[in-house]
C-alpha cells in the first residue's frame, strides 16, 4: 500500500508540475480577495508575484496528496516564473 501512496504522489507531482507549466497567458489582474487565494482556485495570491512561493505551493501539494484528497482548482491562475534562479528540489 506504501508503494502506492508513493506513485499516487509522483503522478499528482507531474501533473502539478505540467499544469504549473501551461499556465500563463493573457486575462484580467485579479490579485485575489480578502482570502488570500486568486480568485476562483485554490491558488495562493504569492504564487503569481514569487518563485519561491510557487515551490512552496507544489510541495504543500505534494505533501498533501492521499488517495481521498480533492485535485486543486488551478483555474487562470497566472504562476510566477524566473529563468535565471537556481533550481529547487521539490
Amino acid at each position: 500500500m506504501h508503494d502506492i501512496s508513493r506513485k499516487t504522489a509522483a503522478a499528482l507531482a507531474a501533473s502539478t508540475l505540467l499544469a504549473l507549466g501551461a499556465c500563463g497567458g493573457g486575462g484580467g489582474d485579479d490579485n485575489g480577495g480578502s482570502s488570500g487565494f486568486v480568485e476562483g482556485t485554490d491558488v495562493p495570491v504569492g504564487v503569481e508575484q514569487r518563485i519561491t512561493d510557487v515551490i512552496a505551493f507544489a510541495r504543500q501539494l505534494i505533501a498533501g496528496t492521499s488517495e481521498t484528497t480533492e485535485p486543486a482548482v488551478l483555474g487562470n491562475a497566472k504562476l510566477a516564473t524566473d529563468d535565471t534562479a537556481d533550481p529547487v528540489d521539490l
